[in-house]
């Protein structure tokens, strides 16, 4: 869970570091890396409630 909850949280911080560089440079790149970085945030949170629903099905086998 540590695991999971460090990665959302450095993707996050990326993400809002990149926007920042974004509007502060009006440069496209970094839109690109942040849209990046909040697109594996998605990823992640997909898979940490699949595993959720996992181990709860689990129960049920």
């Amino acid at each position: 869970m540590i695991l999971f909850r460090t990665a959302a949280m450095l993707l996050g911080i990326g993400f809002l570091v990149c926007m920042a560089v974004h509007t502060l440079t009006g440069q496209a790149v970094w839109r690109q890396r942040a849209m990046q970085l909040l697109k594996w945030g998605v990823v992640l949170g997909l898979c940490f409630f699949g595993l959720l629903i996992l181990r709860r099905a689990a129960v049920f086998i």
